[in-house]
């Protein structure tokens, strides 16, 4: 029995939240309000200031293993999300190996296993992320993929994106697509604006984003498929997205932390630590996102 005292409670069910404790017996909620500590309780936390939830969930974290372990392994990383309240966690798939095949997507939930929390893992959409022939969706999926992306890498070949998307939703599973037409890119990892015409270079427009997404999206309506805009950073594709869902697509969208509270000026004051891909935008992307 654990009882964890004067946190603020999130129920993201019913949408409230509300000061009080809350006692756990075994993998059980026993109570929430006003607890006694009667001294039963192996445990007592003090959740003043704190937050108590449910297990968040990230669908989208590079644990780099196999094959990139100098940078994070499936054991510190999962460490590092139970750090922060995240109970389950999707891997992407550009390991090396990419988890193309079962044998490295075993290898990641068999590791996953032994760590504390839910760690799942996407497979790849296409072989050796080439953009060409399609992976075993079916077999992936019966052997554990949560979904399947070609992470960091665009799809560029409509006619492929679309037969991956009727297989998915044959299959009745997701795709996550990374979408950035490099070649509307001069340089990445910053905003074309103001901010690079201060700096002297082309930069990185939206549309790169914008042109994949309006893609995807009309994709997605046509197919059926359930798909994931990654990282999106545009308030033009923000608008795409709600637009397509009002159409009926069953289309998602991440955004990351750093894209809904930074701008592009943030490269004026923090020079290559605020460079990333896809790059932050205008206050106007900011507030749509």
């Amino acid at each position: 029995m654990i009882l964890i005292k004067g946190g603020r409670v999130i129920d993201p069910e019913k949408k409230k939240e509300w000061k009080a404790d809350v006692a756990l017996d075994g993998q059980k909620i026993a109570a929430i309000g006003e607890i006694e500590d009667d001294g039963t309780y192996e445990q007592v936390i003090d959740a003043q200031g704190l937050v108590v939830a449910p297990g968040l969930v990230d669908v989208h974290v590079h644990f780099r293993d196999p094959g990139l372990t100098y940078k994070e392994d499936i054991h510190t990383g999962a460490a590092a999300a139970a750090k922060g309240g995240f109970t389950t966690v999707v891997c992407m798939a550009n390991t090396k190996p990419i988890v193309d095949n079962e044998e490295t997507l075993r290898y990641v939930l068999e590791e996953g296993k032994k760590t504390g929390i839910h760690v799942l893992s996407c497979a790849a959409i296409s072989k050796g992320f080439e953009g060409k022939e399609r992976t075993d969706m079916e077999g992936l999926l019966k052997a554990g993929a949560a979904g399947f992306t070609d992470d960091g890498i665009p799809l560029m070949d409509g006619p492929f994106v679309k037969e991956a998307m009727e297989e998915a939703a044959r299959l009745d599973t997701v795709l996550s697509f990374h979408e950035e037409d490099k070649t509307f890119i001069k340089q990445n990892g910053i905003n074309h604006g103001k901010v690079s015409d201060q700096l002297g270079i082309y930069g990185s427009p939206a549309l790169a984003e914008d042109s994949l997404v309006a893609r995807d999206c009309m994709i997605a309506l046509a197919t059926g498929a359930k798909i994931d805009i990654q990282h999106i950073s545009s308030g033009h594709s923000v608008e795409m997205v709600r637009l397509a869902k009002k159409m009926g697509a069953h289309v998602w969208a991440e955004v990351t932390p750093h894209h809904f509270t930074l701008t592009e000026d943030a490269v004026l004051e923090h020079g290559t630590l605020a460079k990333m891909n896809p790059p932050l935008r205008t206050e106007w992307d900011r507030q749509m996102l």
